[in-house]
């Protein structure tokens, strides 16, 4: 057989694209996945075979030099094919006997010979492939995405992955796990499992890199005024100042709050906004026009 062609690439390909060509075909013709289908089984024992031959740099020279089982074989075929040929032609022409009517058996070729055509080895030809990658999703709390944690996963077959979880992981992530996938076939390695963080929500908090943001809602008296307040972060409540003159859309940074390792985090950022009362009190409004008379502007300016 030619290997070459059985996988689709030519004399020249890399030994990259033949590679990839025997996973693409080895996959789409596995007897797993074409269970009866005698066309595929076929398929897929030569296209095996054909990676046996070319698969590595060193088995693809072999091929190249006619080096080969099957290359010698059919030197070993060719070679009693005249020999036949031979015995035929000297039996017609040396009836009387003489020294070229003795006929060859293989036993008499001696062990040289049938060495050099078929060396001391054999092999096999099985297909060796790597197993399929698998993929599992997993939750974390928001907090433990930020900080790093270890979380356990049981996967369908009840083995346990010990999943430790970056500080200041995105969601979304995947993490991977090498030769934790499916089984290979043959001498093939498994394939890898990757596991997708997705990170639960916390109400007020969202990410932004390693900063964490938090809205807060200030009233305008505490905005026109400034005040102190206990804010909550993921480490717990820290006090804050706010200064005079805020608006709506101001940020204040709480250092040291946000993502990320121990000495490599982000900040916590304050969002503020400014909130008036639904219900207006009749106090509060009378207090308003009148200031509204002596100290007056135009946000819109």
């Amino acid at each position: 057989m030619d290997p070459y062609q059985a996988l689709g690439v030519g004399q020249s390909s890399s030994q990259e694209d033949i590679k990839k060509n025997y996973r693409k075909l080895a996959k789409k013709n596995h007897p797993d996945l074409n269970p009866g289908n005698k066309a595929a089984e076929k398929k897929f024992k030569e296209i095996s075979h054909a990676y046996d031959l070319i698969g590595t740099p060193e088995a693809r020279a072999k091929f190249d030099r006619g080096e080969t089982d099957e290359q010698k074989q059919k030197q070993y075929e060719d070679y009693f094919h005249q020999q036949g040929k031979g015995r035929d032609f000297f039996h017609n022409t040396q009836q009387t006997g003489g020294r070229y009517t003795h006929s060859f058996g293989e036993d008499e070729l001696g062990e040289d010979f049938i060495e050099s055509l078929f060396g001391s080895r054999r092999r096999s030809h099985t297909g060796n492939f790597s197993g399929e990658d698998s993929n599992y999703k997993i939750e974390v709390e928001f907090k433990e995405a930020a900080l790093g944690g270890e979380k356990i996963l049981t996967l369908p077959n009840d083995k346990k992955i010990n999943v430790t979880i970056p500080a200041g992981i995105e969601t979304g992530t995947k993490l991977r796990f090498k030769g934790l996938g499916k089984a290979g076939s043959g001498t093939g390695s498994a394939g890898d499992a990757y596991i997708q963080v997705l990170i639960k929500p916390l109400t007020g908090f969202t990410r932004q890199g390693k900063d964490i943001e938090f809205e807060l809602s200030i009233s305008f008296i505490e905005a026109i005024l400034g005040a102190e307040m206990k804010v909550p972060t993921i480490d717990g409540e820290v006090l804050l100042k706010i200064p005079p003159g805020v608006s709506t859309g101001s940020r204040l940074r709480i250092k040291g709050k946000g993502a990320g390792k121990t000495d490599d985090r982000g900040n916590q950022i304050v969002v503020l906004k400014v909130v008036t009362p639904k219900i207006v009190p009749p106090e509060l409004k009378t207090a308003v026009e009148t200031l509204s008379a002596q100290v007056n502007y135009n946000p819109r300016e």
